[in-house]
């Protein structure tokens, strides 16, 4: 049994010393393996943090949706009781100007939809009121607008439903921003400019806001979401998602 009996008893046997070494060193990670860990969870983020972004914009996305859906039931709700027109483009008050949303805003009763979730744009301005980051088409759904001079918006009275020729493809609102180096600075506009029509203060374009596409509003209360290629550039006649004829 002298094969069998424990190391430990013999003299000046050390194993046991080592075999504690031995387990220390397999509780502990060594550089590489730290670095490894470090590297796999870096790939691993930088896999996911993307698809966490595109999930939390399609939430926004989804809400802007119906933020939208709700101002063009409020156009349509204005038409119905104005004679089915559009409304005015603007109004002169004696403390500056209301806009469009201003008078369909009775009928959706709720000035938190103006603001898109997504919009990288003040949600009020420099009075303190509420603004509305979408874009009507005033320059074909209201008479005598002239993008050059701003002032042909006060009291441009909207045109007749009946002059829409193909509601579903007729832009009533967009995402919209304002255009660099024009006014206002703050980029805040709520009149987009069709493509053939050259940039203009306090006139806006289409803003890709939503995973690089726009949130279009139809003069049938249809919303969609479309790319800028699919609607705004390269068409033919340029305005064929703008024009009402």
């Amino acid at each position: 049994m002298q094969g069998f009996g424990p190391c430990h008893a013999r003299a000046g046997c050390t194993c046991r010393l080592r075999g504690r070494g031995v387990w220390r060193r397999r509780l502990a990670f060594t550089l590489v393996e730290l670095l490894v860990v470090i590297a796999i969870v870096s790939v691993l983020a930088a896999l996911l943090f993307p698809v966490y972004a595109q999930a939390r914009e399609k939430a926004r996305q989804s809400s802007c949706t119906s933020q939208m859906r709700q101002m063009n039931m409020a156009v349509t709700l204005y038409l119905q009781d104005y004679d089915e027109r559009f409304p005015l483009a603007a109004s002169a008050t004696t403390t500056g100007f209301l806009n469009w949303h201003h008078f369909v805003e009775p009928y959706a009763r709720n000035r938190q939809i103006w603001a898109c979730p997504s919009a990288a744009l003040p949600v009020r301005n420099s009075y303190g009121n509420l603004v509305c980051h979408y874009g009507f088409n005033a320059y074909y759904l209201n008479e005598g607008v002239v993008p050059a001079d701003v002032f042909t918006l006060n009291n441009a009275p909207g045109v007749a439903m009946a002059s829409v020729q193909d509601p579903s493809r007729t832009v009533l609102l967009t995402d919209n921003i304002g255009i660099p180096g024009r006014l206002p600075a703050n980029r805040l506009s709520t009149y987009v400019l069709p493509p053939s029509q050259r940039d203009a203060d306090f006139w806006g374009r289409p803003d890709p806001r939503h995973n690089a596409g726009v949130l279009v509003g139809r003069a049938d209360s249809g919303v969609k979401w479309m790319r800028p290629d699919a609607f705004y550039h390269g068409q033919t006649p340029p305005d064929l998602w703008f024009d009402r004829e």
